[in-house]
């Protein structure tokens, strides 16, 4: 077996289908190929859908009730044959090459294990981001998952490598590495962003390298309620927990009440800040100071978390 493409899915199975019948697009001439759904809602109609598929896809349907989407990728791990295993999600539509250039670029570049391509949004037909949000930063091009690096094939660190369109070679988990099941999507809204990279981080700190291959491309579906500043700020409150569980870069601050101390006071700025700008009508500094507040307070959450234990003996 060549390829096999895993995808966790939940509870949104007219995106999901949408995402199915791009499969039945792809080109892959050659190639023995492989796809696992993996449903973590463990729902008869997404078995249904699934199913209606398996005449036209390699398609196999898995279930897997404990919640979050590394629970469901690790669902398929023992079952997945390839040679390259390649992850996406469920609301991607992909390039009719995508497979081919991602099969043919990790035959050109043997010495790299781990493997990223493009991610290039579609946003629904006819609407638009809410005014003051700005595509052009790093932020929100992180959180619609906008990876269209302006980069030559070969050799990127491994944070520039996401999960809508990453490629891992299966020597990686058979040498022991796979996901974190504490870290990541799952139903709260309140988890903590990050587990592809703190996969990739820690298979890269063991010596598998990242690469880049810039035809592998999907196009990930942007949904009308990610279209307004209130979602890009829960967003930027769950990377705030990642970036704080991931870099640990704020735990030699002085800390009050298991929280780095400088921490209150640039809430505090944030909020008045936030609160100025939308009452003068500023959206776009309204933007930037709600995504900057949404971040620091996912950062102010993840040590209140991570002190709770201790405050309750």
């Amino acid at each position: 077996m060549d390829i096999s493409v895993v995808l966790a899915t939940y509870n949104r199975d007219e995106i999901l289908a949408k995402t199915l019948l791009s499969f039945q697009s792809l080109k892959t001439d050659g190639l023995a190929w492989q796809v696992f759904v993996v449903d973590n809602a463990c729902r008869p109609e997404t078995l249904k859908l699934v199913s209606g598929f398996s005449e036209s896809l390699p398609v196999r349907y898995l279930e897997e009730a404990t919640a979050g989407k590394n629970n469901a990728l690790l669902r398929a791990m023992p079952e997945v044959e390839g040679q390259l295993v390649v992850f996406t999600d469920d609301d991607v539509i992909a390039d009719p090459d995508w497979l081919l250039n991602l099969w043919s670029g990790a035959k050109r570049l043997p010495e790299f294990d781990l493997f990223g391509g493009r991610i290039l949004p579609l946003f629904p037909e006819g609407m638009e981001p809410e005014e003051g949000i700005d595509l052009d930063n790093g932020f929100t091009r992180s959180a619609y998952v906008i990876a269209d690096w302006d980069l030559p094939e070969g050799e990127i660190r491994p944070g520039r490598i996401w999960g809508p369109n990453m490629a891992v070679r299966k020597r990686v988990f058979e040498a022991g590495y796979s996901f974190d099941p504490s870290i990541g999507p799952s139903q709260s809204t309140n988890y903590t962003m990050g587990s592809e990279t703190e996969f990739l981080l820690r298979a890269s700190e063991a010596g598998f390298r990242s690469a880049c291959i810039p035809s592998a491309l999907v196009h990930h579906q942007i949904r009308p309620n990610q279209l307004s500043i209130d979602w890009l700020r829960g967003r930027a409150y769950r990377q705030g927990k990642g970036k704080a569980a991931l870099y640990r870069e704020f735990d030699g601050y002085k800390h009050w009440f298991g929280v780095p101390r400088f921490l209150f006071r640039k809430l505090l700025t944030l909020f008045t800040k936030t609160q100025l700008w939308r009452f003068l009508g500023d959206s776009h500094r309204y933007y930037l100071n709600a995504i900057e507040l949404g971040m620091f307070q996912g950062i102010f959450a993840y040590y209140r978390e991570k002190d709770r234990p201790k405050r309750l003996r």
